[in-house]
């Protein structure tokens, strides 16, 4: 046996030699054959230039003939150059070309983006006093932030290296874009040498080494002026949170450190620089210094973390406790956590105010909750918000980065801003339709200029700072250090779940001894009454002495482009349970197949006549006889029904529903309205019914609802609904099964059962409201 494989293996290696060799002597005739046509092309070229001089033609003519020889050489090691760099690149995968694109730098991968080694020089210039002022700031700001948690933290060295920042690439937006202004952003990256140490308790524990940042740096130059300095003033923010990395050495004991420490340098960093947070100077008094520090939203993006599947496993059970956090610029929101789950569903809605969607980007990174240790990384990604602003809506399933496996459903809006009070009613409508808390129908954007006559603290002045609240959302201003006369200057925008509602509360508190130094309630209705639904630099009183507040607001309403408001949209709200669609009719029988009792809304459903059975009716048989006869057909095979057979149709009873699917909320709303003609086997033992509904589907958990329990009746009425969160795309995978019980101490039983198959139902974004046969029951409880 050994000698055969032994063979076989002589064999094989045999004939890999002879194709080698067969594979070299085909090279090596090739070669000589090109070598052969090249020979032949400069002798006939020599050949051509002895001519000319044998016939005494021009001296040119040689030197061309030199000339073109050369061209040739050069056109040839072109050739060999560019087949040795195809061959090279097509040994590599396609994820290795796509890391090495990645890697490129900015210019050379967008053709708007310039190389500016020019401000490289002048960078290098400057580090030694850029490092003393992050110096200092480490010192003070973040020392204080980290010494909350750990009181004996201290900073003992900090070097930031020699090894400056570097601008990647720049990019000069045009004048169709901006409006009077000069907008321009950096792509910066540091790479350096810096080594910091730091101690806790008198001993040094570790250090920081090979800290890395790379961010998008916008600069705005505005006003543009007549006059000089012809610039008015400069913004200068991060678009986007900067991805900050380093290692830290000699504090792996204790727990969490290393997460705690890069999380309060992001958050110093967000705080300042990242939008709407911004550094601003005015160069010119003439300038308003609102045109620099108020704030002027593109539009609103509304994100649905909708669910996840194939996650990785992360506990030791085999399961994860997945959340995920999104992020535009220093924007965050934050799902729930669910537990021991691998495909989640959140049905988590939340919104990001959006500066300019042609460069800000959603973040989003999933984390494993753990208790005892640092939350675990489960993968991460970016989308690009201008695509969205261009498709105006988008729906779709994302792989997670870095990440083993693992994708992310998630579903964006875009949400324009108008100043238009009619287009409130079209937001109203929506925001109703989608029925999730918390939503927003406007947009509300505060300057918050100055106060003036603060009350003092105990014949001090205060450190006045403004607490600005609409509904649930909370902003708060800059603190004025001894100041009964805060210049605050500092723009605001808050998301306005109902602008004919909701109010404006501003507070003003003295930050050492949290003392109300005065309040204004603003109710945001009265800015309908304004021109353009805004007010500028208005003056209120605050409290019940002379304080005084300048502020400026205007009201935006959310406009979606995507949603098509229809006249039945505009009735009145007392609709019928679990009718949430755009469009409140419902389709006609005949498109549906439906029997001939089914009734296209709630209010003129009439329900088949009562069973002789029924104790509350017990003389309605002829009725239900006529009722069998005029009925056309019994449901056709493509029905949604499973229904009886002719003959025992009603025995059993009937149950009224309404199903209906809302694709802006995904979700599947089951509405169980009443039974009727319930069989009485005993008239001493009248039925106790619920309902029992289960959601099914393969590969999937199965979900259970249950009615409450009606006492003594043959014709309970329920009206309750149920919400079922699925996607649109798995929608048809799922069957509902209805099942009728009676609850009896010593003898509960099955009445019977209705199983509909979801994928039979084809308009279900309409209100879908019918009556269904009880049958046997076919699918085990």
């Amino acid at each position: 046996m050994k000698m055969d494989s032994l063979n076989a293996e002589t064999g094989s290696t045999g004939a890999e030699d002879s194709s080698e060799s067969d594979e070299i002597q085909e090279t090596k005739k090739m070669s000589t054959r090109d070598i052969g046509i090249r020979f032949a092309k400069r002798a006939a070229l020599f050949f051509l230039g002895y001519a000319i001089c044998y016939l005494n033609f021009s001296l040119i003519l040689p030197l061309l003939t030199i000339c073109t020889l050369v061209w040739f050489e050069t056109q040839d090691k072109n050739k060999m150059r560019k087949i040795s760099s195809k061959s090279k690149v097509s040994s590599f995968r396609k994820k290795d070309l796509l890391k090495v694109v990645d890697e490129l730098p900015s210019w050379v991968t967008f053709p708007d983006r310039e190389r500016a080694e020019w401000l490289n020089e002048i960078i290098i210039q400057i580090w030694p006093s850029i490092c003393l002022y992050i110096v200092k700031l480490c010192r003070t700001k973040l020392q204080t932030k980290i010494k909350k948690k750990f009181d004996s933290f201290r900073f003992e060295e900090i070097d930031f290296g020699k090894s400056p920042p570097k601008i990647d690439g720049v990019k000069v937006y045009n004048r169709s874009i901006t409006k009077d202004s000069i907008i321009i952003d950096f792509d910066v990256y540091y790479d350096g040498d810096c080594d910091i140490h730091f101690s806790m308790s008198g001993a040094q524990i570790g250090r920081i080494k090979d800290f890395q940042v790379g961010a998008e740096l916008r600069l705005v130059l505005k006003p543009l002026m007549i006059k000089m300095p012809i610039i008015g003033g400069i913004q200068i923010f991060f678009l986007n949170t900067p991805d900050i990395n380093f290692e830290l050495d000699g504090i792996s004991g204790i727990p969490g450190f290393s997460y705690f420490i890069r999380q309060k340098i992001e958050e110093r960093i967000t705080k300042k620089l990242v939008f709407p947070n911004k550094i601003t100077k005015r160069f010119s008094k003439s300038v308003e210094a609102a045109e620099l520090k108020a704030l002027e939203p593109a539009g609103v993006l509304r994100v649905h973390v909708f669910e996840a599947k194939d996650l990785e496993r992360k506990d030791v059970t085999g399961k994860s406790d997945p959340y995920v956090i999104l992020t535009v610029g220093a924007q965050e929101c934050r799902t729930p956590v669910i537990k021991r789950e691998l495909n989640p569903k959140w049905d988590y809605w939340c919104e990001f105010v959006i500066l300019d969607p042609l460069g800000q980007h959603l973040h989003f990174k999933m984390f494993d909750q753990d208790d005892l240790n640092e939350d675990d990384f489960m993968g991460s990604g970016v989308i690009e918000i201008h695509h969205v602003v261009k498709e105006g809506e988008n729906d779709k399933w994302f792989n997670l980065d870095n990440a083993k496996h693992g994708k992310i459903h998630l579903r964006f809006s875009w949400l324009g801003l108008s100043a238009d009070r009619e287009d409130l009613n079209a937001a109203s409508v929506e925001t109703k339709l989608l029925k999730v808390a918390d939503i927003s129908m406007g947009l509300l954007t505060i300057y918050l200029d100055t106060a003036q006559d603060l009350q003092r603290v105990k014949s001090k002045k205060p450190d006045p700072y403004a607490l600005l609240t609409v509904g649930k959302k909370q902003q708060k201003s800059k603190v004025k250090k001894h100041t009964c006369d805060p210049m605050w200057e500092q723009g605001f925008s808050i998301l306005v779940s109902n602008p004919q509602t909701d109010t404006l509360n501003l507070a003003i508190f003295d930050k050492g001894s949290d003392t109300k130094l005065g309040f204004l309630n603003y109710v945001i209705q009265d800015l309908f009454t304004a021109p353009d639904l805004q007010i500028s630099k208005e003056e209120f009183s605050v409290g019940n002495g002379s304080g005084k507040i300048v502020l400026s607001l205007q009201l935006r309403i959310l406009t979606n482009d995507q949603f098509e408001l229809d006249d039945s949209d505009t009735e009145s709200d007392n609709e019928t349970v679990g009718t949430l669609s755009r469009n409140q009719s419902t389709r006609s029988s005949s498109k549906r197949h439906r029997t001939v009792s089914a009734s296209s809304n709630a209010s003129n459903s009439s329900p088949p006549p009562k069973s002789p059975t029924s104790p509350t009716n017990p003389t309605f048989g002829d009725l239900i006889e006529e009722e069998l006869a005029k009925e056309s057909s019994v449901l056709s095979n493509n029905s949604p029904v499973r229904s009886s057979s002719f003959r025992v149709k009603h025995e059993l009873g009937q149950m009224e529903l309404t199903l209906q699917y809302s694709a802006p909320r995904q979700k599947l709303i089951v509405t169980v309205h009443k039974l009727i003609n319930i069989p009485l086997k005993d008239p001493s033992n009248i039925p106790d019914p619920y309902v029992k509904l289960k959601l099914t589907a393969p590969g999937t958990h199965r979900i259970k609802n249950k009615t409450k329990v009606i006492m003594d009746n043959c014709d309970p009425v329920f009206e309750e609904t149920f919400e079922y969160l699925i996607s649109n795309s798995d929608l048809p995978n799922y069957k509902l099964v209805l099942t009728v019980k009676s609850k009896k101490v010593f003898n509960s039983y099955i009445v019977g059962q209705v199983i509909l198959n979801l994928k039979n139902f084809q308009h279900l974004e309409d209100a879908y409201r019918d009556w269904y046969d009880l049958s046997q029951a076919e699918d085990s409880d």
